[in-house]
């Protein structure tokens, strides 16, 4: 059974716009998986297929099993460190807007 965090292999076996459709190998049973096009990187993500092709087998952490319709919500960046984001940004939104981009923009008053 596949548990939250696990790392796991799976197969593409197909892309779509908001993600990519994998087949993980569980106790020799197949279970149907998608990473979500929000799991591949904390960065803009314009295309798929920069990331993974059809046919390939790749490395994945799974964030969450479904054992009721046996399906896997999988995640390509969490085991990819360079593709998140740093926690901490100097830019912090307030209800008025970015707080530092306002302290970098010279004032025309």
């Amino acid at each position: 059974m596949l548990e939250k965090g696990q790392k796991v292999k799976a197969k593409v076996t197909s892309i779509v716009n908001y993600g990519a459709f994998c087949e993980v190998v569980d106790n020799e049973s197949v279970v149907k998986g998608l990473i979500h096009i929000s799991e591949f990187s904390d960065y803009f993500v314009g295309d798929i297929s920069q990331f993974v092709k059809v046919g390939e087998e790749i490395e994945l952490e799974v964030i969450d099993f479904l054992s009721d319709k046996n399906q896997v919500k999988l995640s390509f960046k969490r085991i990819r460190p360079q593709l998140l984001k740093e926690k901490e940004s100097k830019i912090k939104e307030t209800g008025d807007g970015f707080d530092n981009l306002k302290n970098m923009i010279p004032n025309k008053d």
